[in-house]
């Protein structure tokens, strides 16, 4: 007995280490979960709100940060009855978790910055680079095309409630997917400008480099100890531009008039993709217009099939909707997001009878919606208490 009780003293203070790697672990999956889960229903709230012309409104949570407390007791019960002087060990284990969550309701300059500032290119060229869908981001984020012709810029509205201008926005955007799934489109930013040259003896730090690039510019090494800052645009091509360099000044023209949401395109004859020429800009929308545009979608604005320009050839995923949200009296069994809103339910569902390219189609689309957001975000600066983990 008295080795029984010599093991077990000498157990008991390793059980709350054991225990608080387990309870780490859980926290901090579930709480990543649970944050991740609120963004996105807030998400879909927010287009049901702008689909019922309700102000839209966000709250985020800056910081999650967490205590445990971890206690053990332990002794020994004296015997009782026939036990023969046998005692027995008695121990416990307690964990309290006591989190502190930092929730910051999106206002102000913040508000402003965005949600109702146009969304710039480099946006754009970062969601691509994430693996986003040419396709579905211009469907998504572009809210006009203007088109340079004989007669002048022509505008071209993605707005159902225009069919004639959507349908064509439709057939040029499709004609642009079709050639980045076939890797006959080049999206590159093209230096375009240079803003700046002179001497640096210790060349720009990591700081400076990020920031040139987040807002379109970058550094470039031409000589000892001295560098010039360039500025790019985002171009969409069906060429090599370091094969024409002579092109950029007849392309680029009027550089300093375009806003910094408009994306070049410029897809020229006798090059793949030619049979569809055409050359002009892309105008982003804001974040607040992208949520408008997938509401309007859901009443007086619905999306429907268009059919892509016979000279583009196939399309492997066409769908009518951007982004559809079903509206319900119950909750759907597929639906993976879903909120209430004045007694129905608003769903994302899965599309499982869809195949190849279009399978999910709009679990993807609420992917890029969210990736989108979050590429908006300000970092928040909140006083955050640390973590701190007390045995």
């Amino acid at each position: 007995m008295a080795i029984r009780i010599f093991v077990l003293s000498m157990a008991l203070p390793l059980l709350p280490g054991c225990l608080s790697p387990i309870a780490m672990h859980q926290a901090v999956l579930s709480y990543d979960q649970t944050v991740t889960q609120v963004s996105s229903e807030q998400l879909l709230l927010n287009i049901v709100r702008a689909r019922y012309h309700r102000p839209v409104h966000f709250t985020t949570v800056s910081s999650v940060a967490a205590t445990f407390d971890f206690r053990m007791t332990a002794g020994i019960t004296p015997p009782e009855g026939d036990s023969r002087g046998l005692v027995a060990p008695l121990f416990s284990t307690t964990v309290a978790e006591n989190p502190t969550v930092t929730i910051i309701p999106m206002d102000g300059a913040e508000f402003e910055q965005r949600l109702l500032t146009p969304l710039e290119e480099q946006r754009f060229l970062a969601l691509l680079e994430l693996g986003g869908d040419l396709g579905m981001a211009l469907r998504m984020m572009g809210a006009a095309m203007r088109v340079e012709t004989d007669k002048g810029v022509m505008v071209v509205k993605n707005d159902p409630g225009v069919p004639a201008e959507y349908e064509d926005y439709r057939r040029k955007s499709l004609h642009l997917s079709v050639l980045h799934r076939n890797h006959r489109l080049f999206i590159e930013p093209v230096m375009v400008e240079q803003v700046w040259e002179g001497i640096m003896e210790k060349g720009p730090s990591p700081a400076d480099v990020l920031q040139a690039l987040d807002k379109g510019y970058r550094w470039r090494k031409t000589g000892a100890d001295r560098y010039t800052l360039n500025r790019s645009r985002v171009l969409l091509c069906n060429y090599d531009v370091a094969r024409h360099p002579d092109w950029r000044s007849e392309v680029f023209k009027d550089l300093m008039d375009w806003p910094p949401n408009e994306i070049l395109v410029d897809i020229r004859p006798d090059y793949p993709g030619g049979e569809v020429p055409f050359q002009g800009r892309i105008s982003l929308r804001s974040f607040n217009s992208v949520l408008q545009f997938l509401a309007r979608g859901m009443s007086d604005r619905r999306e429907y099939a268009v059919d892509q320009d016979p000279r583009t050839g196939l399309v492997q995923v066409n769908p009518p909707h951007t982004l559809e949200i079903v509206e319900t009296s119950a909750l759907p069994p597929n639906a993976v997001f879903s909120i209430k809103y004045n007694d129905r339910f608003y769903s994302v569902e899965e599309t499982p009878s869809a195949a190849g390219e279009g399978a999910n189609w709009n679990l993807k689309a609420f992917s890029m919606l969210y990736q989108l957001f979050q590429m908006t975000q300000k970092p928040v600066i909140a006083p955050v208490p640390g973590i701190a983990i007390a045995k």
